[in-house]
């Protein structure tokens, strides 16, 4: 039965990411594309926990790392470190409400690319120090905010949980 889970977990990380490579550069808002992967590692730790989220956005960061040329593991460990703290620090206090689930991810997508562009700028990507940082963060972070529950909802069918925890799809 845990190989359903794990297909589930694989799925929607290979939806998710050729979504956010093929489809989400041409839907731009202003310029700027959604942060999918990042959102998903967010909602991936808000529904699973810390340890799940922490697992997941390392593990997805590195596969979306493999697609773009910038130092390979920042953003395996930027997804990582953000999908564990959000499973930490939100943990039974998002499912009260749509809107404390969009806070949390906007919020977090908002200092994971922070994180990310200070990171990379200080392991030398020149690209980060030309583009309209400040812009992007907040463009992707209320893209993420808005779409909160769509990503609420995948990462609950892709863990198997409902909001308190057990089962609700089978596996």
């Amino acid at each position: 039965m845990r190989s359903a889970w794990g297909l589930r977990v694989v799925l929607i990380a290979m939806l998710v990411l050729i979504f956010h490579l093929d489809v989400s550069p041409d839907l731009r808002i202003a310029g700027v594309a959604a942060e999918l992967p990042l959102g998903l590692a967010i909602a991936a730790g808000l529904a699973g926990g810390a340890e799940r989220g922490a697992y997941f956005g390392f593990f997805f960061g590195f596969a979306v790392d493999l697609f773009f040329f910038t130092p390979i593991g920042l953003r395996a460990l930027i997804f990582g470190i953000i999908g564990w703290a959000a499973g930490h620090l939100f943990l039974d206090r998002i499912e009260e409400s749509p809107v404390m689930s969009a806070v949390a991810i906007g919020s977090g997508t908002a200092l994971g690319l922070t994180a990310f562009a200070g990171l990379g700028i200080a392991l030398g990507e020149t690209a980060l120090l030309e583009s309209p940082i400040t812009r992007i963060v907040l463009i992707a972070s209320l893209i993420n905010a808005v779409l909160a529950v769509l990503l609420m909802w995948v990462a609950h069918w892709m863990w198997a949980v409902d909001p308190i925890g057990q089962k609700r799809f089978a596996t």
